[in-house]
């Protein structure tokens, strides 16, 4: 999708633009929890999904 249709898109849309950072908030809950817990986070790198040490996840 080209940039200008997808600024109208999102311009239309609040609520896309919403759940992105609502998304990115759970992520990073995710991340502290599993953290917390000695855990992993699944992640999707290099084209499979796979299980990580929350420790070694940054961002």
């Amino acid at each position: 999708m080209n940039e200008i249709l997808k600024s109208k898109w999102l311009e239309r849309d609040s609520d896309i633009v919403n759940s992105e950072a609502a998304l990115k908030r759970s992520a990073q809950r995710a991340r502290k929890l599993a953290s917390e817990k000695n855990s992993y986070v699944v992640v999707y790198k290099d084209g499979k999904i796979v299980k990580e040490p929350a420790a070694k996840i940054t961002n």
